[in-house]
């Protein structure tokens, strides 16, 4: 199954575990010798600002932009020798993360075991399925998955988290971003696990987020509009 080109990571809460899980798959296919790229829509740069160029993960480039008016350009011009295409976007709902969606292959929905995170992503996968609706996306529509983060493996929340959202049919993945402090520590040199330790738990669990995303964003749920 090919590689989405263009995966938008978007949810309308900050502190999801966006921007970690947008650096951290861009170096996971990084080192699994994709190509990969990072348009960091978020008005906080996170990603932008703390990119080494010449360091481990300089191969990737970052461009900050967080203008609707132009985020679609800005995937563009790197969707013409990257792939896949990241997008990392602000911790709330606007238009540039609308802008960034509509040109999606696949929006990643990445969610806290909290009850607003719930919500949150609930919310962000029916604005996926009205945008299916618009002209731009007829017959494309664009694919959708749910990726818990910040997760302690067993947990009761956990698991009645994963329940409820399975049980009512949303797409969420099995593979779950671990709570490890080296995201944290790693995050401020602008850097993550695949490229510094390849062989850790953190990278595994990347990997396996990845090889899901690979699996199921070309052919999983295709959201419309209730």
């Amino acid at each position: 199954m090919p590689l989405p080109q263009v995966i938008v990571m978007a949810t309308g809460k900050g502190g999801a575990g966006k921007s970690a899980l947008t650096r951290s798959l861009a170096a996971h296919f990084l080192a699994t010798k994709q190509n990969p790229a990072i348009v960091d829509a978020d008005p906080q740069a996170s990603i932008a600002s703390l990119h080494d160029a010449d360091g481990p993960m300089g191969k990737i480039p970052v461009i900050a932009d967080p203008e609707a008016e132009t985020v679609q350009a800005s995937i563009e011009d790197l969707v013409a020798k990257h792939r896949p295409v990241l997008v990392d976007t602000a911790g709330f709902r606007n238009q540039t993360t609308i802008m960034a969606a509509i040109r999606a292959d696949l929006v990643v929905i990445p969610l806290k075991p909290s009850a607003e995170d719930i919500r949150e992503a609930v919310a962000m996968y029916e604005l996926v399925g009205e945008l299916n609706q618009i002209p731009e996306r007829k017959g494309n529509p664009i694919q959708v998955v749910m990726v818990m983060t910040m997760t302690t493996p067993g947990t009761v929340i956990v698991r009645q988290i994963r329940k409820e959202l399975e049980e009512k049919g949303f797409p969420l993945l099995e593979a779950e971003m671990t709570q490890r402090v080296v995201y944290p520590e790693l995050s401020m040199r602008g850097l993550a696990p695949s490229v510094v330790d390849p062989e850790s738990a953190a990278a595994r669990d990347i990997a396996k987020i990845a090889m899901e995303i690979v699996k199921r964003g070309g052919a999983h749920e295709q959201v419309h509009a209730a």
